[in-house]
């Protein structure tokens, strides 16, 4: 998948002139989409690629992108409605792109697994007389086959089947970093494939895509066992590290048990001095969020990244609380209709919830606008930003966007929450309408930490003023906290989070 993106980035390298006036280059928004989804942060892929498709002027282009954004809807986030939509999108307003084959393939294969054999007949059918050459013409070919003898026969409807409980607890796969030169110090020594070496510091690096331990040429992808523990960049982890040489860097991975990696991500995530069914909530939200994107990951090196890319990770804790709300929350996960919940969190709603719809353009239905008063009552979150129209037209060359001059930036719509959900940003040679969810992190998050704000301009400078911190979906950790002090098991605070969701213990 990501080989196809970076081949995709080889052939369009192209430059859209608006009819406004300015060039938009789509090259760095596609990459940051291909970041995005390598480090499973599906949504805001979709968000890079639908503002490509919205700004593109190549046909190919806008193809892809809206391709990609059906394909990551299908795989990751199980929305399959949105899916086929996009992809009937596709098909209708872009006749004759070649990108336009992943598009009908993968529709007529989403139609079969819905019991829509005509639909899927035709998409089949269309597939292989537009793209005899590809690969997956036989595939396409045993497909209608079989479709035909199905409507002949014609079946029952099928019952979706449920997948069997998981009684093993997984083994996650954390990216620590990706470097060219990486030192671990083995207290007690470790293990390489069978060879055991003594206690000390190694170094490892990568020369002409091999892989080498001091002067020593190892296989290309190894693992370390260590004998007690390693320590690495002044953390210590236990565990399985796998050493992986890829596009001339070194992946170092981290491979441990689910409830071992959340005891090193819930003190990073949640003060350990908060009170215990916080600490809980976080728990179980930390690990629907981490089983859900290792549900998806089976053909990446890796489940997560160890930092705000997906959610902290610092290894070993030494936090007993934290430790606590882990080994009491075992194995709990959200479910929604025996679905696993991407639960996402943010620290401080600002006093109300947000739909991941209005953020990303993605409908999840345990995401909803209501009223949190809890996140208030525990802290008023006030801040303010001050922002260079230099730095916004600079940050918006660095996405694409050829615009200058910039004259003014208002806030163009907003979502029932009360949050901005689109800035227009008018400069001397055009305007453009901006999702506010991408332009606040563009510029910054720990800078214009929400989109519940107010936008002004003096001058040459941009103010905002707003409440609360992040993207305002899911659960506020502050509002968590705060319930917790009312005396609310983690249960019911998740419950107030995700509504609709329910808990069940999959080991």
């Amino acid at each position: 998948m990501v080989k196809t993106i970076k081949l995709f980035l080889i052939l369009f390298f192209v430059f859209a002139r608006n009819v406004e006036g300015y060039i938009f280059d789509p090259n760095p928004l596609l990459q940051q989409a291909s970041q995005c989804l390598e480090k499973g942060n599906f949504v805001q892929a979709i968000e890079n690629y639908n503002i490509v498709y919205s700004y593109a002027q190549d046909k190919s282009v806008k193809a892809f992108a809206l391709v990609r954004m059906a394909d990551i809807s299908a795989l990751f986030l199980d929305q399959k409605k949105l899916a086929k939509d996009y992809y009937k999108k596709a098909i209708a307003d872009f006749k004759g792109c070649k990108e336009l084959k992943n598009a009908y393939f993968n529709l007529a294969m989403l139609c079969y697994e819905q019991q829509e054999l005509t639909q899927s007949l035709r998409y089949f059918k269309m597939f292989i007389k537009l793209f005899p050459e590809d690969i997956r013409y036989s595939t396409a070919q045993y497909m209608l086959d079989r479709i035909n003898r199905e409507l002949k026969t014609a079946p029952c409807k099928q019952k979706v089947s449920v997948s069997p409980e998981l009684r093993k607890e997984p083994k996650i796969r954390v990216l620590l970093v990706k470097s060219i030169q990486v030192e671990f110090i083995f207290p007690k020594g470790f293990y390489l494939n069978k060879s055991f070496y003594p206690s000390g510091r190694y170094f490892f690096t990568v020369q002409n895509k091999n892989l080498f331990l001091n002067q020593k040429k190892l296989d290309r992808f190894v693992f370390l066992k260590d004998y007690g523990y390693v320590k690495f960049k002044d953390k210590i982890y236990r565990g399985w590290l796998a050493l992986k040489v890829k596009n001339k860097q070194l992946l170092v991975i981290n491979y441990l048990p689910l409830e071992e990696y959340l005891k090193g991500v819930v003190p990073k995530e949640m003060s350990p001095a908060w009170p215990l069914e916080a600490l809980k909530a976080q728990a179980v939200a930390a690990r629907s969020y981490a089983y859900f994107l290792h549900l998806k990951s089976e053909d990446k090196d890796y489940d997560l990244y160890s930092d705000v890319g997906s959610q902290v990770y610092g290894g070993v804790s030494s936090h007993l609380r934290s430790k606590r709300a882990v080994d009491e929350t075992r194995g709990i996960i959200l479910f929604y209709k025996n679905r696993p919940v991407l639960a996402y969190f943010h620290a401080h709603s600002g006093g109300v919830l947000e739909s991941a719809q209005n953020v990303w353009k993605v409908n999840f239905p345990y995401f909803k606008i209501k009223q949190d008063y809890y996140s208030n009552e525990a802290k008023k979150m006030y801040w303010q930003a001050e922002v260079p129209l230099s730095k916004l037209e600079q940050v918006l060359h660095d996405k694409g966007f050829g615009l200058a001059g910039i004259k003014r930036i208002k806030c163009a719509k907003f979502s029932p929450s009360g949050r901005v959900e689109a800035f227009e940003i008018q400069a001397r040679n055009g305007r453009i309408l901006l999702a506010s969810n991408s332009l606040r992190i563009w510029l910054g998050p720990f800078w214009v930490k929400s989109t519940l704000c107010k936008v002004s301009q003096q001058g040459n400078k941009i103010y905002f003023s707003g409440k609360g911190y992040g993207h305002g979906v899911g659960m506020s950790q502050w509002g968590a906290y705060n319930l917790a002090q009312k005396g609310k098991d983690y249960q019911k605070i998740l419950q107030f989070y995700y509504p609709g969701t329910k808990l069940k213990r999959l080991y």
